[in-house]
């Protein structure tokens, strides 16, 4: 009966990596915003050019993620929550844009739209989160 129960779940990842990806992802997401605040305090470019690279692996990672989702997706015929995957796009939306705002150079690259973007990236996974952990114990009680 266990076995049925983790078949439909509808928010725990069924593909094998998703859910590591995901959590690298927030995690290259959340360090972004550190080098990003480092980099205002310091003004070393070694920090801009941190950040960049985060935002890159954060997107990969997160693409990646999503691309693992679309496969169970179809393979495992479950009812997604709709809430959850319109934040987790808007989220990877956020976080393009913050990685063409990093492309610029310097101070301006950083702030204040770069900075900004990557605390509302930090936000939106919180919210992401939150709402991830309301779903499941929602559905199964615990």
């Amino acid at each position: 009966m266990h076995h049925e129960i983790h078949r439909t779940h509808p928010i725990r990842a069924l593909v094998p990596g998703q859910d590591s990806l995901t959590h690298f992802a927030a995690a290259f997401f959340t360090l972004t915003l550190f080098t990003d605040w480092a980099y205002m305090q310091t003004t070393i470019l070694m920090w801009q050019d941190f950040s960049s690279w985060l935002l890159f692996a954060g997107l990969v990672a997160g693409g990646l993620a999503a691309l693992l989702w679309l496969v169970g997706l179809v393979f495992q015929r479950r009812r997604p929550v709709w809430g959850i995957v319109i934040l987790n796009t808007l989220i990877l939306g956020v976080a393009f844009v913050n990685s063409l705002v990093h492309a610029g150079d310097g101070w301006t690259a950083i702030v204040p739209w770069g900075i900004w973007l990557s605390a509302l990236t930090c936000v939106l996974m919180l919210l992401s989160a939150m709402w991830r952990r309301q779903a499941f114990h929602r559905i199964y009680g615990s």
